[in-house]
């Protein structure tokens, strides 16, 4: 459903809840008889006021959760963005031997795995089984650098220091994925937006072009709301999805340092 682009996505959804709003009303105001309705218009009103309050504070409250969740999605990928480059300026600029040389082939294939198959398969909310495999292969290959000075000693405790840190938050954005409102949640939702709309059609409102548009708006209304937490409740999937915008930048310093190799050469 969110694979599609989000304006069609949103038309979509907003017209379901005009749709639902205008043609319920519709049928309502056919099959039940006004006069009922006209002598407890008080009361329904004052109905309709109370239960719409408390669904809108029970919306404010999803939107509040699910966007501090979003900010710390993106701040922990951030993180593990800047320690991923550490982690390759630090491999970069390690002494030319031939085991860091084996280490930035490993690594650049870690961040392969990243970019091609983790991300990919997190939008449909899977693992990758690669990317765990070659990040334990950069561990291992940088165990075995051998530093033979304290400069160089220095430099591989700082590198473990960011591979540490980049381990660290990726596992943090893996298990994010994870993280998407329960379906105990998606039911007094649901069934919240259901009962506001009935009690909308209960209002003995005179003119019944004007009941019928003034529900279907509430309708678009609601789903408007249901819209912003679902996009906001998926932040690895659809077109405005979390990108490894730092893992493909390593790609891009890598091609520009290949390139100003060649041109000197």
């Amino acid at each position: 459903m969110l694979q599609i682009p989000p304006y069609l996505f949103f038309i979509l959804i907003v017209l379901t809840g005009a749709i639902i709003g205008g043609v319920g009303t519709l049928f309502f105001r056919k099959f039940v008889k006004l006069e009922i309705l006209r002598s407890h218009n008080e009361v329904t009103g004052f109905l309709f006021v109370a239960i719409a309050s408390f669904y809108a504070l029970l919306l404010s409250f999803v939107m509040f959760a699910v966007w501090n969740q979003l900010n710390e999605i993106k701040g922990n990928v951030s993180k593990e963005g800047s320690s991923a480059m550490g982690v390759y300026r630090d491999i970069k600029y390690y002494p030319d031997t031939l085991e860091s040389k084996q280490l930035m082939i490993v690594y650049l294939d870690f961040v392969f795995n990243v970019v091609d198959e983790e991300f990919p398969n997190m939008e449909h909310m899977k693992l990758s089984r690669k990317t765990p495999e070659s990040l334990n292969t950069v561990f291992y290959k940088m165990e075995h650098l051998n530093p033979k000075n304290p400069y160089q000693i220095q430099l591989v405790a700082e590198m473990f220091n960011h591979l540490n840190e980049l381990d660290t938050y990726r596992g943090l954005r893996t298990t994010s994925m994870q993280t998407e409102i329960s379906p105990a949640m998606w039911l007094p939702m649901i069934l919240g937006a259901i009962i506001t709309l009935m009690c909308a059609m209960l209002l003995d409102i005179e003119h019944a072009n004007m009941h019928i548009t003034l529900n279907a708006l509430l309708g678009s209304v609601i789903n408007m709301f249901l819209f912003l937490i679902i996009l906001l409740d998926h932040p690895y999937t659809g077109s405005q999805a979390i990108q490894p915008k730092s893992y493909k930048q390593i790609f891009t310093m890598e091609k520009w340092a290949k390139e100003t190799i060649s041109n000197k050469l």
